[in-house]
């Protein structure tokens, strides 16, 4: 099947809907680590979510690319 640019570009977007879903989930997991003063918990979510960030930004700005791409 063969899709185009700006269905590859939707696809990316749906994507981030979920990992923004999982970045919602580690905020909570990493509220909870500082009420609970857990370090090392606290510290293993802050590099997760750090990579989720960067993740994010990443597919966001393939799908701006793959959808304006012949604008």
């Amino acid at each position: 099947m063969t899709k185009t640019l700006r269905e590859l570009g939707e696809e990316y977007l749906e994507e981030i809907e979920i990992l923004d879903e999982k970045i919602e989930r580690y905020r909570k997991r990493l509220k909870k680590a500082f009420e609970e003063t857990n370090s090392d918990e606290i510290f293993t979510v802050q590099r997760l979510l750090r990579v989720f960030y960067k993740q994010r930004y990443e597919m966001m700005e393939t799908a701006r690319t793959l959808l304006n791409y012949y604008s």
